[in-house]
């Protein structure tokens, strides 16, 4: 008996979350290890605080999809299921770039905007082209569960929590012209934050 496309929604929701558990995980343990836990309050109180607000709220409203659709049904976009179905593929493009970003940041990731006392700048891989590739690949995770869920609540908290982010990302790049210099203003001008730059300069080596 085939699948209704509502259970291929919730199939490929789950294996998203499951991916992006198994990637990130184990590469945040193994940095933690290595260098120890960075203290969450060396980020900005407001940071956590608006986290802290949006991401219950994300988190419960795709565990009711995942459980029983009908629970958040009253939040629900009225979508085509091909568009819908276009969730899976771009979820597949962020934990993708997900696992290529952690392969090459390593032991340098942390889950703050303070950079590891023994921290090198990372230019290769994703970061060729964009300074925080983990941010993009968020965006489009984002874009991928609320295709699959359809749902307005999971539209505007993903969108909360990727303006966090790039909030931050701004916190985060002062930090790292304080730790590399004029090495990351170089770095800078020749890369986008979440985008690449196509200009000449960006292709320069």
């Amino acid at each position: 008996m085939p699948l209704s496309p509502e259970t291929g929604f919730r199939l490929a929701l789950a294996a998203i979350f499951v991916a992006v558990a198994c990637i990130g995980i184990p590469h945040r343990l193994r940095a933690d290890r290595a260098g120890g836990a960075v203290s969450r309050q060396s980020d900005p109180r407001w940071f956590w605080i608006a986290t802290w607000l949006v991401t219950p709220v994300l988190a419960l409203t795709c565990v009711a999809f995942l459980v029983q659709p009908r629970w958040v049904d009253f939040a629900r976009l009225d979508a085509p299921a091909w568009l819908r179905g276009l969730g899976a593929p771009v979820g597949g493009a962020g934990a993708a770039l997900f696992a290529w970003m952690f392969r090459h940041l390593g032991l340098n990731v942390t889950s703050t905007s303070v950079p590891r006392a023994e921290a090198t700048l990372v230019t290769s891989g994703p970061y060729r082209w964009v300074r925080h590739p983990m941010y993009a690949a968020t965006l489009l995770l984002v874009i991928a569960v609320t295709l699959l869920t359809a749902n307005t609540v999971v539209l505007a908290s993903g969108l909360a929590m990727f303006a966090l982010l790039a909030a931050r990302s701004r916190v985060e790049e002062q930090r790292l012209i304080g730790k590399f210099g004029d090495a990351y203003r170089a770095y800078q001008a020749r890369t986008g934050r979440f985008l690449p730059r196509w200009s000449r300069t960006a292709r320069a080596p």
